[in-house]
């Protein structure tokens, strides 16, 4: 039996964001791309510029019943947190609850500013 293709949608590229900033992406329709169930976000953040760090980012989700609703982040919602020095994940999201939209926050580290890129992948 063959798997189904592998969707993937850029939520960020190569975003400057100021330290502290929160950063939440546009909702993602999961009843187009989510067929199986399977969803991953891969995230890289670095230091932007000459900065020597970007502080610990954290990465999380939220959910929504309808696209233009009101999004809440689950009890379980903060999936990952990236180091001092920014770094890279590929972050699995088996344990999120079942809503047909969602968005993508990240909180950038209060040291200095970052560079994040940021996309989902489904099946």
């Amino acid at each position: 039996m063959a798997e189904r293709k592998i969707n993937s949608q850029f939520l960020f590229k190569s975003y400057h964001g100021s330290a502290g900033e929160v950063i939440t992406s546009d909702p993602i329709d999961l009843r187009d791309i989510a067929i199986k169930g399977d969803v991953s976000i891969s995230c890289t953040i670095g230091a932007y510029g000459t900065n020597a760090t970007c502080g610990s980012s954290k990465v999380s989700y939220l959910g929504s019943p309808v696209y233009d609703g009101t999004y809440i982040s689950p009890t379980n919602g903060t999936c990952a947190t990236l180091g001092n020095i920014g770094g890279a994940d590929i972050i699995p999201l088996s344990s999120a609850p079942v809503m047909p939209f969602m968005k993508v926050r990240v909180s950038i580290g209060t040291s200095a500013d970052a560079v994040l890129t940021a996309a989902i992948h489904a099946r």
